[in-house]
């Protein structure tokens, strides 16, 4: 069995995290690795990035006022979510 250094995951931060909405199928691709984490990931962020919806949402709490990972705008008219 081989030992392998894995990064450690990132730090939970100290304030909330606001979750994205990334629903579109835009934020959807092959897989490549995570911009932030290095693990293989089939989303993109709106300037195609590729990065994890969690790694993204976790380096936003750690940089507040900083719009590099940003969710989907709000569609109008009536959601077909059943939530």
């Amino acid at each position: 069995m081989s030992t392998r250094h894995r990064p450690a995951p990132p730090e939970p931060p100290a304030v909330p995290v606001r979750l994205l909405d990334w629903r579109d199928g835009a934020h959807f691709a092959w897989p490549e690795r995570c911009v932030l984490c290095g693990k293989a990931t089939p989303l993109r962020s709106h300037a195609g990035e590729v990065v994890h919806k969690t790694c993204a949402e976790l380096w936003n709490a750690a940089h507040p006022g900083e719009t590099r990972f940003v969710s989907d705008p709000p569609k109008s008219g009536k959601s077909k979510d059943q939530a």
